[in-house]
């Protein structure tokens, strides 16, 4: 589960006006020296070996039918297909892709009325108390993942932790009226 997950912010306009691959320079990968300055600045926010286990405690716990729900992690329009700006890219919850050929599982691509909706289903949940319920999924997952250690309370709060993060950085791309890029890199 060495999955490296990152989340950018940018003016909700500029999904319209950048190709997929200018979309792309702006969003970090692995070891980016861009990053540190990155998030010292809001604009974007990473994490490490959690983001499927974000995913599982957002969706799979049957108390949220809502489809923002999927959102946050892994939702959006894939931006190299052409379709990040325009009708097309829009309500789409989802299309994670095939890896490319630099080890990107691809770029997602969160419109601004999407970011909302991920905020407000973010906002309106008790994160803890979804990864509390998720307890068994999230430890069978760590275990098919093979990743040490087992999964424990430890894990549990990384995974709290995280997902309180990315509420927080939601909070403020919405409040701005932001897009958000989502990149997964392995």
């Amino acid at each position: 589960m060495s999955v490296d997950h990152f989340w950018r912010r940018l003016p909700g306009q500029a999904v319209d006006a950048c190709s997929p691959e200018e979309l792309g320079e702006l969003v970090p990968r692995s070891r980016d020296v861009r990053y540190d300055r990155l998030v010292a600045a809001g604009l974007a926010l990473g994490v490490r070996q959690t983001a499927v286990l974000m995913e599982l405690a957002l969706t799979e716990n049957g108390l949220h039918p809502d489809p923002a729900a999927r959102l946050p992690v892994y939702g959006g329009t894939r931006a190299d297909r052409g379709d990040a700006g325009g009708a097309g890219g829009r309500g789409d919850t989802g299309d994670r892709g095939d890896a490319g050929e630099h080890g990107d599982a691809g770029m997602l691509v969160l419109r601004p009325e999407q970011v909302a909706a991920a905020f407000t289903f973010l906002r309106d949940s008790a994160l803890g108390e979804l990864v509390r319920q998720q307890d068994t999924v999230l430890a069978r997952r760590v275990a098919q993942l093979g990743s040490e250690p087992p999964w424990s309370e430890s894990w549990a709060a990384r995974v709290v932790h995280d997902l309180r993060e990315l509420r927080d950085f939601f909070a403020v791309a919405a409040a701005a009226g932001d897009a958000i890029i989502v990149r997964e890199s392995e």
